[in-house]
């Protein structure tokens, strides 16, 4: 019994230190990026980042939103 339980803890653990989330998007320009974002980013962030590379790219700032 608590081989399971400290498994599942260390299982448990893994999972949150390897948490990211992927997004896959198309800038204005009709560039396809996947983009890989670990550790706390907040969807705001995310969207903001998002814009950032979109202007640097295609020279248009565009209004990102993000569907989970």
């Amino acid at each position: 019994m608590k081989k399971k339980i400290l498994f599942c803890a260390m299982l448990g653990i893994s999972i949150m230190a390897f948490a990211r989330v992927q997004a896959v998007w198309t800038s204005t320009c009709g560039v396809t990026h996947y983009t890989t974002f670990t550790g706390n980013w907040t969807y705001n962030q995310m969207a903001l980042y998002i814009a950032q590379i979109n202007q640097g790219e295609c020279g248009v700032t565009p209004n990102v939103t993000i569907n989970p």
